[in-house]
């Protein structure tokens, strides 16, 4: 199961129509997201904090958004488990949440 993020209309005032996705340790992921909101930029980059300071995924940075309606397909390497935060970045404090990457990060049979 691929995670998916999509921006309906009005997303810059209601937010993501997820707010909370999860994904596996350990394993690089895709995450597509589309853009139902005609004729506004949109993306989403994932980050280690709130603080949006380390970046670990997703659009490359604020000009790399998708103008509704469209869509992007963000690779994203593999992940430690925890929390984590996503945004979009053209509206921040509306249009966020929570990455939770779960399950152990080391191989079976690591020591």
């Amino acid at each position: 199961m691929r995670p998916g993020i999509v921006a309906d209309p009005g997303a810059a005032v209601h937010g993501f129509g997820t707010d909370c996705l999860a994904v596996p340790a350990g394993t690089p992921f895709t995450l597509t997201f589309e853009n139902r909101d005609p004729g506004v930029p949109h993306n989403v980059e994932i980050f280690r904090t709130s603080a949006a300071a380390q970046r670990l995924g997703g659009a490359k940075g604020p000009g790399d958004a998708v103008t509704g309606p469209g869509r992007a397909v963000y690779r994203v390497s593999a992940l430690p488990p925890g929390t984590y935060y996503f945004q979009c970045d053209i509206h921040p404090t509306t249009m966020q949440g929570t990455l939770v990457v779960t399950g152990s990060s080391t191989a079976p049979g690591s020591p």
